[in-house]
């Protein structure tokens, strides 16, 4: 039995059809695990085991099941078939084939297609049936498809694809992968009328379908342990020159790359799924949760700001990071991972919810994130997944909330060639022209270039014992002294402060933080910020999106104009580089001071 189980483990593993008469014999117990699951709820609902959370192959029929609303299901283009042109290859043995398939499956092709509602949303379905010929795309998959991806752009209903197999139809040549151009045209008449496409990835899915439409949503979810790539697993070795990792083409592997959003349990699936139509479509009414935004708060204005104070309590080790505010402060929270290109930067959170009823996109630097370097930086790649995410708030017209908590962008060899320049320039352009409301808070620290990445923004917020800095005093000071004191003295000139911040006109408001500082009370903290974020986005909500961006473009672009916050920044600026030059020799022990007039500077 032990060298059966391991066999259809491989075979599972791989998406290799199994007759369920032949799974039977172990239906009893998992075939991973070998725990009893008959008797179990989770299998009998799921088809995924309670133990070891394996997923179990689903059918077409099944899957829809799984997150239609029941009975809403109405199925299209069922009566499309085959003409069977003369370049099919074989013709009577595939003729025979698809014979057998509709037998035994029921379905008179790999794709099933229809209208349903979930959670009361109207939605098209698309679902490619792994039990039927592989689900490969042949011509009549490529036709029902399109068909659906059309139908979804006239009717102004979102697309939920849900997607097993998907590879090439080899009996039908090159007409099977001209079905690729056909769905990916098809495809982009959804995205032209700004309706979401949700793609769920399930086990396995590989070639065509993957290739064409199923990378072109906007979300991409998969179910845990899936085959995914555009290669089959065989073909992948065998173009290998090097032992395949474990995980190498699964579904983690991939969200690990920055390929996909998530993996998304199979028993949290339609849950998830219901969030993200909800937020994304935009006929949907608004919400109330009933959380008022009115609550009176502290006012921060009646505590003198101190150097010294901000630094300790925004690198306090148990200071709320960017995660925790969000757990804290938006509801349903979905987060949406990696750039699509190359990784995923941790040190950077993303996603959709909701703030107090408010649909939002939020972007967040996570200091308490595993950090690469020690520091908590960001990376290239958090850039670029940030730029992907608010790029989705502009399509569906969601707000943008941002919340700043960095060093700075990562100074080392690997950012400069993962491009970190045109990551920052591109994440910049993007947030100039964002045709929503967009509101950041500094929570922590602001380090430069990559503070005002993600804070280019119609109202910034600021913490009452948060920092901003051109460049990061931390990492600064230690290169230029030795000495201790003199590194606190080089931080403390280095640093602004809110009501530095607030007197220069670089923030529009501070944010008030518990008596001891928000480590103290993190909830209190939260519920401090939330009710400035959402006052600032109701009045935000009131003007045009026209208006939003060239008001965005006359507050920045009047930025460093002479005024006098201009002079007050230009004074303590040249006082603080005097400072910094004229000790620096002395405390390197060089025994030469070099002197710098102040017209020089």
């Amino acid at each position: 039995m032990k060298n059966l189980s391991e066999y259809l483990v491989h075979l599972l593993r791989r998406g290799s059809v199994l007759d369920r008469a032949y799974l039977s014999v172990l239906r009893d117990h998992c075939v991973l695990c070998g725990e009893a699951i008959r008797d179990s709820t989770v299998y009998q609902d799921f088809r995924l085991c309670p133990h070891c959370r394996f997923h179990y192959s689903l059918t077409a029929r099944e899957r829809i099941d799984l997150v239609a609303d029941k009975g809403s299901f109405r199925e299209t283009n069922r009566s499309i078939v085959s003409l069977f042109p003369i370049s099919f290859s074989a013709r009577g043995s595939y003729t025979k084939r698809l014979s057998q398939d509709q037998r035994r499956t029921g379905l008179t092709e790999a794709a099933v297609t229809g209208r349903c509602t979930i959670a009361g949303i109207r939605t098209m379905m698309i679902v490619l049936d792994f039990g039927f010929m592989g689900g490969s795309m042949g011509s009549v998959v490529g036709e029902n498809v399109a068909l659906a991806f059309e139908n979804a752009a006239s009717s102004g209903h979102p697309v939920v694809a849900m997607v097993s197999g998907g590879g090439a139809r080899s009996q039908e040549g090159v007409l099977s992968l001209m079905q690729m151009a056909k769905t990916v045209a098809a495809a982009n008449k959804v995205r032209e009328k700004q309706l979401p496409f949700v793609v769920i990835l399930s086990n396995p899915s590989t070639g065509q379908a993957y290739a064409s439409f199923a990378n072109l949503a906007d979300v991409i979810f998969a179910e845990p342990g899936s085959l995914i790539g555009l290669a089959p697993m065989k073909t992948l070795k065998e173009a290998s020159s090097k032992p395949m990792p474990l995980n190498a083409h699964t579904a983690e592997a991939h969200v690990d790359l920055g390929l996909l959003d998530n993996v998304i349990d199979r028993e949290d699936l339609r849950d998830k799924l219901s969030t993200v139509l909800d937020i994304l479509s935009p006929s949907r009414p608004s919400r109330s949760n009933g959380k008022g935004a009115n609550e009176d708060i502290p006012n921060p204005e009646d505590h003198e700001s101190d150097v010294a104070r901000s630094l300790e309590a925004s690198n306090h080790p148990q200071r709320p990071s960017a995660s925790e505010y969000i757990r804290l402060s938006v509801e349903e929270f979905i987060e949406l991972r990696g750039d699509r290109v190359s990784g995923d930067d941790r040190t950077l959170i993303g996603g959709l919810g909701y703030l107090g009823a408010e649909r939002v996109v939020v972007v967040g630097q996570d200091r308490k994130a595993q950090r690469r370097d020690g520091g908590y930086h960001s990376y290239p790649e958090g850039f670029r997944k940030a730029r992907r995410i608010i790029n989705l708030a502009a399509r569906f017209k969601l707000p943008v909330v941002t919340l700043i908590d960095t060093q700075g962008a990562h100074p080392g060899l690997e950012s400069e060639e993962q491009g970190v320049g045109n990551a920052i320039a591109t994440t910049l352009s993007v947030m100039a022209d964002v045709p929503t409301p967009t509101v950041s808070a500094i929570i922590g620290e602001g380090g430069s270039e990559g503070a005002l990445a993600l804070s280019l923004t119609d109202s910034v917020v600021m913490l009452q014992n948060a920092i901003y800095s051109a460049i990061s005093p931390g990492p600064t000071v230690s290169r230029l002294h030795r000495n201790a004191p003199h590194r606190m003295e080089e931080r403390e000139s280095l640093t602004l402060t809110a009501h530095d911040c607030k007197e220069l006109g670089i923030i529009d408001e501070i944010v008030p933080e518990p008596e001891s500082g928000a480590h103290t009370d993190p909830g209190e903290a939260a519920r401090y910020l939330r009710m400035v974020l959402t006052s600032k986005l109701a009045k935000l909500a009131k003007a045009s999106s026209k208006k939003l961006v060239q008001k965005r473009y006359k507050k920045f672009r009047r930025m460093g104009e002479y005024s006098r916050h201009s002079q007050a920044a230009i004074r303590r600026e040249v006082s603080l580089m005097e400072h910094i030059v004229l000790k620096e020799p002395q405390d390197s022990g060089s025994g030469k001071r070099q002197k710098v007039s102040s017209s020089s500077s």
